[in-house]
């Protein structure tokens, strides 16, 4: 494991928000972006430490993620609550070709 502190992090805050069966189910069979996002933003949780997640978990090779962005050029672009706002609420990853919306991205926990 690459940052074993996050995935701990993200694990805990999956089975405070689903439970433990739940959330081994996500782990195990893989949960959307958008799942994810909310699971974290409902943990009590910053917003700041929810979004370091979301990158660390993107960015750490500790989380299978489907599609595979290593191939080619992306941008993670976080959307904000609102135009002045620091409160990260969604995240969308750019391509060469495409967006890809928080719900089109999967990711599992690698064993």
């Amino acid at each position: 494991m690459r940052d074993p502190q996050a995935v701990a992090t993200i694990v805990g805050a999956l089975r405070r928000v689903h439970g433990d069966d739940l959330a081994r189910v996500m782990l195990q069979d893989g949960m959307t972006v958008a799942v994810l996002i909310d699971t974290l933003l409902h943990a009590h949780l910053s917003n700041h430490d929810a979004a370091k997640l979301m990158n660390a978990a993107l960015q750490s090779d500790d989380f299978e993620m489907t599609p595979d962005f290593t191939s080619g050029m992306s941008h993670l672009k976080y959307v904000y609550d609102s135009k002045r706002s620091l409160q990260m609420v969604d995240i969308v990853m750019l391509t060469k070709d495409r967006s890809f919306a928080s719900t089109e991205i999967r990711l599992r926990l690698r064993a």
